[in-house]
């Protein structure tokens, strides 16, 4: 038996111990399997094991310490839960045997999560819920759910939508502050805004877009001239209709732009003004922001001037009639007007070849049209090729915006959309290629607009058989709403701001008073950064939940196509472990392994090019892949080469 005097050394040994080992706080993050990561503050990375990613969330804040691991190691041994932020979540409902659980359908909670009888408020399965981690797994390791709402079942109409609303929290409820304003509005707008307006209903302007269309918010007018054109591009004009911080403002800022999903809309505005009072309907009076470009036979913007106006659409134009136009087929554009849309024609196949010549220009991709049956399950999917009347409006939308960036910086203040380029982690291995592509002497630097559009393009034209317009528009960062003034490496702007889409997107919103505090030499109210970054979380929220909800549909499509069915495909990103097609006829991205592939394949991540002694796997490239697996509910699907 230890002694009093060896007890104490034993207990102040351990304590030594325990103060000498490594402790840190981090935050959880997890990965695709059950193994997952913690993160310090200083920028460091330790595994946590299996048993140790059982007792924690996604996104807790932890203490560890750091133990040996096998093979050399480290690893994070979790000692306290300091915060967990984990809120609800949509999931799939489970039973296995006498288990219940939810499958959430969540970006870092992987794990199947069990639901005690008394929380389970009658689900079945297959149910889709909404539900909140009422026993945290902390200790224990054992996380338990409450749900606190039935979506649907998963064969009811319309259940993709609906699940994925609920998962990114897109409700299309209207506050009743804001109906009783729109109830009101007509009358203050009639009162306020249409007698001080430069009057441009003489103006034949048409608009251009989908037959199906009801938000229309611009409309286009040329009048050509010995030496160009003049181009009137015309923005509906919301913010007459709509004060800054009012009910109907503050639910477009919180939405932030509308959703578009395959069989429904929320709109950011409510329809009584997105369709009806604010949208560019045919041969009715509106209100709008009309910007005027003079442009020269080169394609070249010499002049912008902005006028707060009224105007009137002469008709409301699809696609297809205005392309059988331009292309001289048999057309039911009313004939007054052909020659003005011929006109518009010319003028923006001058803006195209302008960017072509000094900026860059993005390749043309078609676009997918689902078609339903009455279930709303996809029974086809319908390949819609660009044609030139979407290149004559897209070619005047990115005038008008550009220039109404200039516009703005030239009075040093705006709102805009700024492009930093290449990520600074990837500069490195993007100038050694064009280095190479393009036998320069030295590495180009990437730094300034000019360099950057000046290489793409030599690039392009160079006889090589790497596609490095694609290679380096995979390294890009993400463009990001900002109130300097600064390029757009993307597009080859020296400035860009988006205008034409207020009706849409909140940031045109705010474009649209700061342009008329200017024109009335009124204070400009310039967005706080906090404001800018909620705008770009909710656009990119949006975005995901529309890819999603259409990806979902596509996958149930292609599940109920003949299992031996071979695609031709298109690559169109790689790493070191997989490869990602997209099938043409449909759109469908979904993945290849490339991990157990045999033989000796190498990545090299400065070309983006997989390879082994004779076959080169390289971006852009057509293949011809098969299904192997498919997860419509987890929007996922492994393809095979063939």
């Amino acid at each position: 038996m230890l002694d009093i005097n060896a007890l104490e050394q034993l207990k102040s040994l351990k304590q030594d111990l325990h103060d000498s080992t490594p402790r840190f706080t981090g935050r959880v993050r997890s990965t695709g399997g059950r193994f997952g990561f913690v993160n310090t503050d200083c920028g460091k990375q330790y595994f946590l094991a299996p048993e140790e990613m059982d007792k924690v969330l996604p996104g807790d804040t932890i203490t560890f310490r750091v133990e040996p691991a096998p093979n050399d190691k480290e690893q994070a041994i979790i000692e306290s839960l300091l915060n967990s932020t984990q809120g609800d979540f949509v999931a799939r409902y489970i039973v296995r045997g006498k288990g219940h659980f939810l499958e959430p359908d969540h970006p870092t909670l992987n794990r199947w999560i069990f639901v005690p009888p008394a929380k389970r408020q009658g689900a079945v399965e297959n149910d889709f819920v909404r539900a909140h981690i009422s026993q945290h797994p902390y200790p224990s390791g054992k996380a338990q759910a409450t749900i606190d709402e039935i979506i649907g079942r998963i064969d009811e109409p319309l259940i993709e939508h609906r699940v994925i609303q609920q998962k990114f929290a897109l409700l299309d409820d209207i506050p009743a502050p804001v109906q009783q304003q729109i109830r009101d509005m007509p009358q203050q707008a009639q009162d306020e805004d249409w007698s001080q307006r430069s009057d441009l209903t003489h103006l034949p302007f048409v608009t251009i877009d989908s037959a199906s269309t009801r938000d229309i918010d611009d409309a286009l007018y040329v009048e050509a001239h010995s030496q160009g054109w003049y181009l009137w591009v015309a923005i509906a004009d919301p913010a007459a209709f709509i004060p800054a911080n009012s009910p109907l403002d503050d639910l477009a800022k919180q939405r932030a732009t509308s959703v578009y999903f395959p069989q429904h809309v929320i709109p950011m505005l409510p329809s009584e003004l997105s369709e009806q009072r604010c949208s560019l309907v045919g041969n009715e009076e509106r209100l709008a922001m009309v910007v005027e470009l003079k442009v020269s036979e080169q394609g070249h913007i010499e002049h912008t001037q902005i006028h707060s106006a009224r105007i009137r659409s002469h008709a409301k134009l699809h696609y297809n009639q205005v392309a059988q136009l331009i292309d001289g087929s048999d057309s039911d554009v009313p004939a007054e007007l052909q020659g003005h849309v011929l006109h518009l024609h010319h003028c923006a196949r001058a803006l195209a070849q302008y960017r072509q010549t000094h900026c860059l220009v993005m390749e043309d991709r078609p676009d997918f049209k689902l078609m339903f049956d009455d279930q709303g399950k996809v029974r086809d999917i319908v390949r819609v090729e660009r044609n030139d009347a979407h290149r004559l409006v897209e070619e005047c939308m990115l005038a008008c915006n550009r220039s109404v960036a200039q516009w703005l910086a030239a009075r040093n203040t705006g709102l805009f959309i700024g492009h930093a380029g290449i990520r600074s982690e990837r500069i490195g291995e993007a100038s050694s290629l064009l280095r190479e592509v393009l036998q320069l002497e030295r590495k180009p630097k990437l730094q300034t607009l000019a360099e950057f559009v000046e290489l793409l393009q030599q690039a392009a034209l160079a006889e090589q058989p790497l596609p490095i317009r694609m290679i380096v528009s995979r390294q890009l960062e993400r463009s990001q709403l900002t109130t300097v003034a600064q390029p757009h490496f993307g597009l080859g702007f020296e400035v860009y701001t988006t205008f034409t889409s207020p009706l849409r997107k909140y940031n045109d919103l705010l474009v649209h008073r700061m342009v008329k505090a200017l024109l009335n030499n009124d204070p400009v109210d310039s967005p706080h950064d906090s404001l800018l970054q909620h705008i770009q979380m909710q656009q990119t929220n949006a975005r995901n939940a529309a890819m999603q909800t259409e990806q979902w549909l596509k996958l149930q499509w292609l599940q109920q196509q003949p299992a031996t069915q071979v695609y031709a495909a298109t690559i169109v990103h790689m790493n070191s472990s997989s490869m990602t097609v997209r099938l043409d006829d449909n759109g469908i991205e979904g993945s290849i392994d490339r991990r157990k592939v045999t033989g000796t394949w190498v990545f090299d991540s400065k070309t983006i090019t997989h390879s082994s002694d004779d076959v080169r796997y390289v971006l852009g490239q057509r293949v011809m892949v098969s299904v192997k697996h498919i997860e419509p509910q987890q929007r996922t699907v492994q393809f095979a080469l063939q």
